[in-house]
C-alpha cells in the first residue's frame, strides 16, 4: 500500500434515518495519519464545513464516504445540483439548489474505472454508480467537485458509498457483516488506491502517456 505522504482529508457522516451508527464514519475514523471530518446530515453543512476544513488542513486529496445500498461499495460518478424533497436530521426540507447559479450537474473527476479495477483486484464488491441519491451524499460530492475547481490546493476528490453498518456482504470472497474490521480494511485499501491514482495523475509519466496518446490519435486520422 502507498505511504501516507499527501495531505489528505477523509469525511464521513453522522447517523440518519433513526440508525445508531453510520458505516461511513466508522470507516473514516479508523484511518490514521489523515485529517477526518464528520458531517452532520443537515442541508447546507457540507459546503460550510468543507470550506473550513480545506482552509485548515489544505488537503490535496479529499475522500468522502457515505452510507448507501447493501452488499456493494459504490464509486459515485455524477453529482447533480439539486436536492430531493427530504427532511434532514433537523427535520428541515431543502429550500434551493446546492449552489445557486452553478452547473446543473458535474461529472466526478476521479478516474472511476481505474479505481474500480484496483478495488476489484483486491476482491472488494465494488460498482460504479451514476446516482448519488439526491440527499446529503450527493450534496457533498457536488461541493467537493466545485471546491476542486475553485481551490487549487485540492487536486483529487472521490465519493464512495458504503453498505449500511450491520448488513451482510461478500468481502474478499467470504460472507461477512459490514462491521468495524471490514470497514477499516476497506478504508485503508481505498486510501492506498486513491493515493496511487493521485500520484500517477500528477506525475511526468502521465503527461508523457497523454502526449503519446494524442500523437497516436493524430496519426490515425
Amino acid at each position: 500500500m502507498a505511504s501516507y505522504i499527501m495531505p489528505t482529508l477523509v469525511t464521513g457522516f453522522f447517523p440518519f434515518d433513526g440508525r445508531n451508527v453510520n458505516s461511513s464514519w466508522v470507516a473514516a475514523s479508523s484511518l490514521r495519519n489523515v485529517a477526518t471530518l464528520r458531517i452532520p446530515v443537515v442541508w447546507g453543512k457540507p459546503l460550510e464545513l468543507l470550506q473550513a476544513a480545506i482552509t485548515e488542513f489544505e488537503p490535496s486529496i479529499i475522500i468522502s464516504l457515505g452510507e448507501g445500498k447493501e452488499e456493494y461499495f459504490h464509486i459515485e460518478t455524477v453529482a447533480r445540483n439539486k436536492r430531493n424533497l427530504r427532511q434532514d436530521n433537523d427535520g428541515q426540507l431543502p429550500s434551493a439548489a446546492i449552489i445557486t447559479g452553478a452547473p446543473d450537474s458535474l461529472h466526478a473527476t476521479i478516474d472511476s474505472a481505474a479505481l474500480h479495477r484496483a478495488l476489484k483486484a483486491e476482491q472488494i464488491p465494488v460498482r460504479i454508480s451514476n446516482d448519488a441519491g439526491g440527499f446529503l451524499c450527493e450534496e457533498t460530492l457536488y461541493v467537493l467537485e466545485m471546491m476542486k475547481l475553485q481551490r487549487p490546493v485540492v487536486e483529487t476528490v472521490v465519493f464512495v458509498h458504503l453498505p449500511p453498518f450491520g448488513t451482510e456482504l461478500v468481502y474478499q470472497g467470504k460472507p461477512c457483516t459490514c462491521e468495524a474490521v471490514i470497514l477499516s480494511d476497506f478504508a485503508n485499501r481505498l486510501l492506498a488506491s486513491v493515493e496511487e491514482l493521485h500520484i500517477f495523475s500528477s506525475s511526468p509519466l502521465r503527461s508523457a502517456l497523454k502526449t503519446m496518446d494524442n500523437d497516436c490519435k493524430i496519426v490515425s486520422k
